[in-house]
């Protein structure tokens, strides 16, 4: 979702994009903790950190943050556990660019108001028609984008074989 509402920030070193993520929103800071030391002391600290957020995050965190992975209970100490919750509630990532290909969510192109909503007809070109994402129309994940692509192009599909 945040690719399609950032799809026309100007993003690069100097002015980065500044995120900060909550991966445990319905749990304040001292919650969070007890049940980190709880679960502690029976699994890794790996373990109880995968619970909340994935486990290729938990890996580059710890590796990145020098934190032991496989310790369990009085061995996770205080500093570590700060730092765990600090994680969980307060991640910050700076990007400072895209790769070309890399978006979830394309953005922009042929503005709607250039093409004939009933039959996907360019209004500039004649008999020439649009579908998907070479429209300007996006929305957030879960299936809405493939809707569109799907209705647009049997309408254009439609309107262009008419004229056969």
């Amino acid at each position: 979702a945040l690719s399609s509402l950032c799809a026309f920030e100007k993003i690069n070193r100097s002015t980065p994009l500044k995120l900060q993520l909550d991966f445990c929103p319905g749990r304040d800071y001292e919650n969070l903790r007890t049940e980190l030391i709880k679960m502690s002391q029976k699994e890794t600290l790996g373990r109880a950190m995968a619970r909340f957020i994935t486990k290729s995050f938990v890996a580059k965190y710890c590796e990145v943050e020098n934190l032991n992975l496989e310790k369990r209970g009085a061995e996770v100490g205080k500093k570590d556990l700060n730092k765990v919750v600090d994680a969980l509630k307060n991640t910050q990532i700076t990007v400072i660019g895209r790769l070309p290909g890399d978006e979830f969510v394309t953005a922009g192109g042929v503005e709607l108001s250039e093409v004939d909503n009933k039959t996907m007809e360019s209004k500039l070109c004649p008999n020439l028609y649009f579908a998907g994402e070479i429209l300007n129309i996006d929305g957030f994940t879960g299936g809405y984008n493939l809707q569109v692509a799907w209705a647009t192009g049997k309408l254009a599909g439609q309107s262009g074989a008419s004229l056969a």
